[in-house]
């Protein structure tokens, strides 16, 4: 899933959003929230295929019931939920979803391009051998007595995304999808630059947290060569910007 804001996410190609972030974003309790979309998915304003039930946990981390809702059920739904800040709610949630439109006719134009499809194959090859090696690495990393050896898949993709974009934490599993052929270039990069960091560690002995941090260093290193860039943007685009 790729997410556009912190309201609207999009997944398959269909922007959705939940009653939870509804809930918040009009100013009204969830509870109160839910009832109100109960009664419009009893009385068929919500059509069945434009809902789905979900659940998330509550600050008492006790689990609640929710509702995943597409495009279609927010916009009708609007109108119904009211609370104390219900049309700034609802100026703010369109905005999400027109935003989320224009992300999905880039992406769909961007996947279009035989360049970046080239380009996804290439990156894919790289991340397959940079994986092999990473697991060989988590054997490595066991025989010398870590006990989290497997968190160095994660940690790894974290250093790159971290070295190459702008970006502030974790991205999805799909992260990749939504940048450019270029992007993806120098992503496939860092990769193998991390896989062979990795096997000349391992060929040399060095203690695993050292190779962990020459690899990291070098991928950094690296994107200090090409700088950071905005994910899903080319240079032209980020220069237009500014």
């Amino acid at each position: 899933m790729t997410a556009t804001s912190n309201i609207v996410a999009v997944a398959h190609g269909a922007p959705s959003t939940t009653s939870v972030l509804i809930a918040d974003l009009f100013g009204r309790p969830h509870k109160n929230v839910l009832q109100s979309l109960d009664g419009l998915i009893a009385d068929g304003t919500i059509d069945r295929l434009d809902f789905k039930p979900i659940s998330y946990f509550d600050e008492m981390n006790r689990e609640q019931r929710a509702y995943q809702l597409s495009e279609l059920a927010a916009l009708i739904s609007m109108p119904f939920i009211g609370g104390k800040k219900s049309r700034e709610g609802q100026r703010i949630l369109v905005d999400a979803f027109l935003a989320a439109r224009d992300e999905i006719t880039r992406l769909r134009r961007l996947h279009a391009s035989p360049d970046w499809q080239q380009a996804r194959i290439e990156c894919g090859v790289a991340r397959i051998a940079e994986t092999d090696t990473i697991k060989a690495f988590v054997a490595y990393v066991i025989s010398q007595g870590s006990r989290s050896a497997s968190r160095y898949y994660i940690c790894l993709t974290k250093e790159t995304n971290r070295a190459l974009f702008f970006v502030q934490s974790a991205v999805g599993k799909d992260f990749r999808q939504g940048l450019s052929a270029q992007q993806l270039a120098s992503v496939a990069m860092a990769e193998r630059i991390v896989e062979r960091s990795l096997l000349e560690s391992m060929t040399a002995k060095t203690f695993y947290k050292d190779a962990y941090r020459t690899a990291a260093e070098r991928v950094r290193q690296f994107a200090v060569l090409i700088g950071l860039s905005v994910p899903g943007r080319t240079p032209a685009m980020q220069e237009a910007a500014k």
